[in-house]
């Protein structure tokens, strides 16, 4: 599924019609090396974006392209319109009205039939404390996942140094999927200190849900 910042990518590309890695990488507070694998994403999804090297170089899309509905589907936009409303039911920061606007350049008279079924059908219960994806731990996590770089973590009296691999939604509440020697399972309301470092790690992990073996922390 496109994520939100190749979203952002591609709807300032069509505005732009030509930018360079660099003031992707800027605008976007990420490496270019994150650039331009958001990119590459793009184009395996079929979005006409090319990259040119040189003093003329950037990253163009074809001045004919247009977003239309055939870029997602009605089962891509329900897809999307029920994780908006999950991530909403239990974050304390609300970012689906933003997101849906965006999307219903799209298709707006769908967008809003998908959000009424979203609200009034599928409705999470959830009752762990709302999660603040704004706090600097939580930027931090999301620095090292993007830029694939180990993260060092204060809990305690304890350091450890850690791959991030992806964050896990547990019923007693958030926790962050990692690998130090073993796989680990951290709760992230316990990290006193998060910090990134410049160590760069290869993405080649047993994904949670296929782990047998994964020590609480």
């Amino acid at each position: 599924m496109i994520r939100n910042r190749q979203f952002e990518i591609l709807l300032y590309l069509l505005k732009v019609k030509k930018v360079t890695h660099k003031e992707l990488s800027e605008m976007f507070e990420v490496s270019v090396k994150t650039i331009q694998r958001d990119v590459d994403k793009l184009s395996m999804m079929g979005v006409p974006v090319t990259c040119k090297q040189g003093n003329q170089g950037g990253i163009y899309i074809e001045e004919s392209y247009k977003l239309t509905e055939s870029f997602f589907t009605n089962e891509d936009l329900q897809t999307i319109t029920i994780a908006l409303s999950m991530y909403d039911s239990i974050s304390s920061n609300q970012n689906k009205d933003q997101v849906m606007k965006k999307l219903a350049l799209i298709s707006p008279e769908l967008i809003d039939l998908l959000e009424t079924d979203a609200n009034d059908y599928f409705v999470v219960d959830f009752t762990g404390e709302k999660i603040d994806m704004s706090e600097s731990v939580y930027k931090k996590i999301n620095h090292c996942l993007d830029e694939e770089v180990l993260l060092a973590i204060t809990r305690g009296d304890e350091q450890i140094l850690v791959a991030p691999i992806s964050y896990v939604l547990r019923p007693e509440g958030l926790y962050l999927y990692a690998y130090d020697e073993d796989y680990l399972l951290i709760e992230i309301s316990t990290i006193k200190k998060a910090q990134c470092t410049e160590i760069e790690f290869e993405r080649i992990f047993i994904p949670y849900k296929e782990n047998t073996h994964i020590m609480f922390k």
